[in-house]
């Protein structure tokens, strides 16, 4: 069996479907992923990756919706209802899937796969699908649910779904939750798979090899849209928390350019590159965070409490963040009122990881990537 995996170039949305590429792949199938801009994220999973999109920017994408639409612009940095329905964002994610649509079309004819496999944001996935009238697997990215997002943004291609004869939009065959469900806060639009993160690859050095005597903390941005973006404006207020707590900081920051920081206290110090999540966490005592479903999930697996340093423009920080909170494995706080009692409070307070310890028990409960690759392949056999 032949199984495409698409997403838009945002790395948060590529890892979260890696560890179900590697569950086909070590079954016996044929995998292929359609990606832009960073095709290396993929590459650098042991994947086969087509670039969909050569000179693809996300940013350069984003920030020309919202000049060409002001409307828009202030919707979109508002915050999500009660529904977490995004549906009201489809013409940023229709500017994103654009470029997109010719070269993964392209891949589609000529690669011919017999499952394709997308994340919640990749309309062009459920396109692609419909095009070929295979069934289509959704990953979703953790607080939100879809609504009419796909139907919506697909009319906004209408032109793309008119050249390359694509139908309307049928529901997935399985939508795939990113949180468990004692995390989630809206009803669950599918299913949930746990097993472990994929959070990139990397050398390790010696500085990650073991825990330290003195707490480590690390801050971070997740994988570089976000501090791309939005920019680094929500550190500064917490390295100067952090400058009075007795811990050493680490910024985790991939390869964002760091020196607009200026100065940092003898405390905080950039981590060399990318280094992955997973065994980085493990040698700390706690994560401040931007609100990315795979940070939130990473630090699980750590077994370390986390804090979402809240964004005003990014609403996926308020979502992830009341998600941390409600379930007790986190603080939640604007960035710029984030204190060093709140940090100190974070490394000190045990409810923190008994709740965190309760949510990882409960995601080693959850099927397997393996099982889930299993039951789709058995899916697909009966069509």
């Amino acid at each position: 069996m032949r199984v495409l995996f698409i997403s838009v170039p945002a790395a948060g949305h590529v890892f979260t479907l890696v560890p179900l590429a590697w569950a086909f792949r070590s079954a016996g199938h044929e995998v292929l992923v359609a990606l832009a801009e960073r095709p290396e994220w993929a590459a650098g999973a042991g994947l086969p990756v087509v670039d969909v999109a050569p000179g693809y920017s996300a940013v350069t994408i984003a920030q020309k919706v919202l000049e060409d639409d002001p409307g828009f612009a202030e919707t979109w940095f508002r915050s999500v209802g009660p529904d977490r329905d995004i549906s009201p964002r489809a013409p940023m994610f229709a500017g994103f899937n654009r470029p997109l649509v010719p070269g993964t079309m392209e891949v589609v004819d000529q690669w011919r796969p017999d499952l394709v496999v997308y994340e919640q944001t990749t309309t062009v996935g459920a396109m692609a699908a419909a095009r070929l009238g295979v069934p289509a697997v959704q990953r979703n990215l953790g607080p939100f649910t879809t609504g009419r997002t796909h139907q919506l943004t697909a009319g906004l291609l209408s032109d793309l779904c008119e050249e390359y004869g694509v139908p309307a939009i049928p529901r997935p065959a399985m939508i795939l939750e990113r949180l468990p469900p004692s995390m989630l806060h809206a009803r669950p639009e599918g299913g949930f798979m746990g097993g472990h993160s994929y959070d990139g690859g990397g050398v390790l050095g010696g500085l990650w090899r073991e825990r330290p005597q003195r707490p480590r903390v690390v801050l971070s941005l997740g994988g570089g849209f976000s501090a791309r973006f939005f920019g680094l404006g929500t550190l500064p207020p917490v390295i100067e928390a952090a400058s009075k707590v007795d811990a050493d900081f680490v910024l985790a920051l991939g390869n964002v350019d760091t020196s607009a920081l200026g100065t940092l206290p003898p405390n905080v110090r950039p981590a060399d590159g990318w280094v992955p999540f997973g065994e980085l966490f493990r040698t700390c005592s706690a994560v401040v965070h931007h609100g990315g479903a795979n940070t939130v999930m990473s630090a699980v697996e750590a077994g370390i409490p986390q804090m979402v340093a809240l964004d005003p423009q990014d609403v996926a920080s308020e979502a992830i963040g009341q998600d941390v909170r409600d379930r007790g494995i986190g603080l939640t706080a604007p960035a710029e009122e984030i204190t060093a009692t709140m940090l100190e409070r974070l490394l000190e307070d045990g409810t923190l990881r008994t709740a965190t310890a309760e949510v990882h028990t409960e995601v080693a409960g959850l099927p397997s990537p393996t099982a889930v690759a299993a039951e789709l392949s058995g899916l697909v056999a009966r069509l």
